[in-house]
């Protein structure tokens, strides 16, 4: 690719991959508006654009997704890191489920690992430093006293579950069956977490 391409390729991909966004959100994450979004997208492109293919495309969505996320979980431990380690493992928390609260199709995409190239991606590298950062707090929390868990692995994937659960739950459109309404959501979502936070606390 030349030079006078690159420079083509970094102008139009962010407006092709909110083209893409826009229309995955009319017609979901199914194989049809995937299909439709990726063929309507890369039918605008020159042949050297980066985007040539349905993987492409939805790996470049979910890259932009996790550096966004990542940049959200960041600023939520910073501005907590005057606090304990149980509060920045809380803040994070929050920050997760307000990311997915507000960003529904990039949460959609970037949980779709069968849909594009998880392994040829830099979001493999992306979960395991999230994962080491959220270790790293849950370990403290532990050592000083706020939080009982017998195996800290253990209690990282209970909450990693936990959070993920919830947040899949406001996407799929199940809270309202459970008589949470939309709007309430978040809320709802965040004092959950804060619920669960609680348990692990008072466990013993």
């Amino acid at each position: 690719m030349s030079v006078a391409e690159r420079a083509q390729d970094a102008l139009l991909r962010p407006a092709l991959m909110r083209a893409a966004i826009s229309l995955i959100k009319e017609g979901g994450i199914n194989s049809d508006s995937v299909r439709q979004a990726a063929e309507q997208v890369i039918a605008t492109t020159e042949p050297s654009h980066s985007l040539k293919s349905q993987s492409d495309l939805l790996t470049a969505i979910a890259e932009e997704a996790m550096s966004s996320l990542v940049t959200a979980l960041q600023g939520a431990i910073l501005d907590a890191s005057h606090s304990s380690a149980l509060n920045q493992c809380r803040a994070a928390g929050h920050a997760f489920l307000r990311w997915t609260y507000d960003n529904p199709v990039h949460f959609q995409v970037m949980s779709s690992h069968s849909l594009f190239d998880f392994k040829g991606s830099s979001l493999a590298e992306s979960y395991e430093q999230i994962r080491i950062g959220l270790k790293r707090l849950i370990t403290a929390a532990a050592a000083d006293g706020d939080l009982y868990c017998v195996s800290v692995e253990d209690t990282l994937l209970s909450a990693r579950a936990f959070l993920y659960g919830l947040a899949r739950m406001n996407l799929d459109g199940q809270l309202p069956g459970w008589g949470v309404t939309h709007d309430g959501a978040l809320e709802t979502m965040q004092r959950l977490f804060d619920s669960y936070l609680f348990r692990l606390r008072r466990a013993f």
